[in-house]
């Protein structure tokens, strides 16, 4: 839309997805150890993804198989939250299989890592993943917080995230030549932001259970994955981006449908 004044939304969404991701993984592995733990995965993110990378690419006029195949294997794919999300999964199952005691303590290794050698898209989710994992751990003792504790949280959140957005705004910090300094102004931005909201939005449940955002979540990876190849050809038009909308989510309502019958199929 012309504007850079909404561009932290976009990290601060995706930080909130990979925090809840690893709040539920670790929460089912409470429950489930790793039963089922590969099954799941491929069920519920590599067969959709599957699909909508084969459609792409039957579809796409400059289809070779050297790139659809590393794409189909996520080595080099536009989706790199597919790719980045699958590293986190195969860490947690790695961990929890050899070295449960201390998974904790490899999960906070491991975001360092990216935080300092991956590209800068993925380290600046560098502790999203494991923030999530992190309250699942502690969720009785944040269960028993009041709502007064929440408010401060979410406040102190907040401006820890607009201290570091300004932060970035600094022409030095944009240009330093060490790509780790902005990685970690990003995180700085993204993950606060991220638990600002979760914080706020544990003050309002009957926000939560509004019928529209339980519908959203239950296609938010059909909607992701629908809307990730077009978002960029919308050039700022309001009423594309308002039909964009609607089209992916009456889209990713089918593909929702059809993911679930292809797992009730193999199943």
């Amino acid at each position: 839309m012309h504007t850079v004044v909404f561009t932290p939304f976009g990290g601060t969404g995706v930080a909130l997805f990979l925090f809840i991701s690893g709040y539920g993984l670790s929460e089912s592995y409470k429950k489930n150890g790793l039963s089922n733990y590969w099954k799941k995965k491929i069920l519920r993110v590599l067969i959709p993804y599957f699909i909508v990378i084969s459609l792409l690419y039957i579809f796409s006029y400059d289809f070779t198989w050297w790139r659809y195949l590393l794409d189909i294997l996520g080595l080099k794919t536009h989706y790199w939250y597919i790719a980045f999300q699958m590293k986190w999964y195969i860490a947690f199952w790695f961990f929890s299989l050899f070295f449960l005691k201390y998974r904790a303590c490899f999960l906070a290794l491991m975001a360092i890592i990216i935080l300092f050698l991956f590209p800068n898209i993925e380290a600046e989710q560098a502790f999203s993943f494991f923030a999530g994992c992190m309250a699942s751990n502690k969720i009785e003792y944040l269960k028993k917080l009041s709502s007064e504790i929440y408010v401060k949280l979410a406040i102190i959140s907040f401006i820890v995230g607009t201290f570091f957005l300004a932060i970035k705004q600094i022409p030095s910090v944009r240009a330093c030549d060490y790509e780790f300094v902005l990685n970690i102004v990003q995180c700085g931005i993204k993950l606060p932001y991220a638990v600002s909201i979760i914080c706020f939005l544990k003050l309002f449940p009957k926000l939560i259970e509004s019928r529209f955002l339980v519908f959203t979540g239950m296609i938010s990876y059909e909607l992701y994955l629908v809307q990730m190849p077009f978002y960029s050809d919308l050039n700022g038009t309001v009423l594309m981006a308002v039909g964009f909308i609607i089209a992916c989510y009456a889209c990713a309502y089918v593909f929702y449908v059809l993911n679930k019958n292809i797992v009730r199929l193999i199943q």
